[in-house]
């Protein structure tokens, strides 16, 4: 796999990097949706499960992406999103960044919000 030159300037580790350029190749809709979960990301990548969680807890950590709860969606399995200060990194969604004021709220904030409701 290829790892474009936007990611490959991040300071990730390789599978962190190798993990992102995935995930934001899998990332074909409009800005914000994802249909990608860490099961698929495993698959991508060929990095196992056990593997995976912990460099998907370290991108959490780093603020690169969150991860939903599916079952507060209905769904069998959580869903792995881009954090909006991100979406440079995406190829088509780089020209649709949103430009947050310090009160706006993120869609992860909207998503825990609406599932604590």
């Amino acid at each position: 796999m290829e790892i474009k030159p936007n990611i490959q300037q991040e300071n990730l580790t390789v599978m962190e990097k190798q993990t992102m350029q995935t995930f934001i190749d899998d990332l074909y809709a409009e800005p914000g949706f994802s249909d990608v979960s860490p099961q698929d990301l495993s698959r991508s990548t060929g990095i196992p499960m056990k593997s995976l969680r912990g460099v998907l807890g370290s991108l959490v950590q780093k603020g690169y992406i969150w991860i939903a709860d599916g079952k507060d969606m209905g769904l069998e399995i959580d869903i792995v999103y881009l954090n909006e200060s991100f979406y440079y990194l995406h190829p088509e969604w780089k020209e649709e960044i949103p430009f947050l004021s310090k009160d706006d709220k993120t869609f992860e904030q909207l998503h825990n919000e609406s599932i604590n409701s």
